[in-house]
């Protein structure tokens, strides 16, 4: 029997757990197979980089799914019998990046010489790391506690890493046409980005679409008009701002006025659950302000311990991290590497570092591109709502689910 191999990758803290709404309208779809046929779809849902594994860096969070990946392909081929003809790659937020690389190591692995890379998939992932499009004070404090309390890939996702003694961030050497990330990448028959044009506190627009401008800043958003992929909502079609100002009700008026709901923890509780809660807030507030920094220097110092595990054993043995590092530079020593960027801290006056623009332009250059839009209003973060991640505890992230149908529905088979 022929097998078409999924795999799914989540974000940064992540589990399998994030993918259950996704799994479960994919396999509504494909997972269901006729016994008569020999084709079918296998799901491989990547469980080596849960929790704050993801602080490892970019290379060993791919090092370890190119591991689960193979071993799953080996087992499928030896145990079941059966041949993997074709392979797919879905990545959530970081995963996304995972993804990028992942396919990279199998490309040099020569895992695509018998197979065919099909669907290459990322929704809500920072193509482009987190730009600075805003000169805020919260902006500048999120760059320099995202870098360093992030372990590796907080400093891969703000660009300040040399990725294999190049000079250059990872992120940049990922983006260029000469490497074998991206020719890894443009290989697949279709390529979809999924991103969220509003409402994502998280991914910025620009590095989930990997666009110059974000023309949403400008738009109020209250008086936009759009329109929305038939049976896909909330998959955008079109939008505009309208010019004729609506007339509204007092009631609607009013309606306008209330603030956005608020999908953390903190719902709106009964009386006395709510005065208590009011009491005790000053306290919790205090308490978390010491377990947050404390939590996160915890974890990234568990992180570089790991990290120095890992190194260890690539200076005893071949790892794919040491296989790519060592492509890269050979790249780079023959001379093939293009587009060369000034270094990422300069910036242009968009608020995007000039190896920020060259990205953008090298990966708008991607063959079979499809990039896909999503409008989720109104909601404070439309970041874990774009995959249902946890519907089983917020109903309200059932508002993606329109973006997981047209997911399985333009998956190539």
């Amino acid at each position: 029997m022929q097998v078409h191999l999924h795999v799914l990758l989540h974000g940064l803290w992540g589990n399998t757990k994030h993918f259950e709404s996704a799994a479960r309208v994919f396999n509504a779809k494909h997972g269901t197979r006729d016994d008569e046929s020999q084709n079918r779809v296998q799901l491989l849902i990547v469980e080596a980089n849960e929790g704050t594994k993801t602080y490892d860096g970019i290379e060993w969070g791919a090092e370890r799914a190119a591991k689960e990946i193979m071993e799953a392909a080996r087992r499928i081929e030896e145990k079941d019998h059966h041949t993997i003809d074709k392979f797919s790659i879905t990545g959530y937020s970081l995963g996304g990046l995972y993804a990028r690389y992942v396919i990279a190591i199998l490309h040099a692995s020569d895992f695509f010489a018998n197979v065919q890379p099909m669907n290459f998939v990322t929704i809500a992932t920072p193509h482009i790391g987190i730009p600075r499009t805003d000169r805020s004070l919260f902006s500048r404090l999120a760059k320099v506690v995202g870098s360093h309390l992030l372990g590796n890939t907080g400093q891969q996702l703000y660009g300040i890493d040399n990725w294999a003694g190049t000079g250059r961030a990872w992120l940049e050497v990922a983006s260029d046409r000469s490497c074998v990330f991206w020719n890894a990448l443009n290989a697949f028959h279709r390529i979809d980005i999924y991103a969220n044009a509003i409402n994502d506190r998280t991914v910025p627009y620009v590095s989930g679409a990997f666009e110059f401008e974000d023309p949403f800043t400008k738009v109020n958003i209250e008086k936009a008009e759009v329109e929305f992929e038939a049976g896909y909502e909330p998959i955008l079609k079109s939008w505009c701002e309208s010019k004729v100002p609506r007339k509204l009700s007092l009631s609607q008026r009013f309606q306008a006025w209330k603030p956005l709901p608020y999908l953390g923890p903190f719902r709106q509780w009964n009386f006395p659950y709510n005065l208590i809660l009011m009491v005790m807030l000053p306290m919790i507030l205090s308490v978390l302000l010491f377990l947050l920094p404390m939590t996160f220097l915890l974890n990234t110092r568990a992180s570089r311990s790991r990290v120095l595990t890992l190194q260890k054993l690539m200076n005893e043995e071949e790892t794919y991290s040491t296989r790519m590092k060592l492509l890269t530079q050979v790249e780079q020593a023959a001379g093939n590497v293009v587009g060369h960027t000034e270094p990422a801290q300069a910036t242009s006056d968009k608020g995007l570092s000039l190896s920020q623009r060259q990205m953008i332009k090298n990966l708008n250059q991607l063959s079979n591109l499809h990039k896909h839009l999503v409008w989720i209003h109104p909601v404070r973060n439309s970041h874990a709502i774009i995959i249902c991640r946890e519907e089983s505890q917020f109903p309200d992230h059932s508002l993606g689910e329109g973006v997981l149908r047209h997911w399985v529905d333009h998956f190539a088979l």
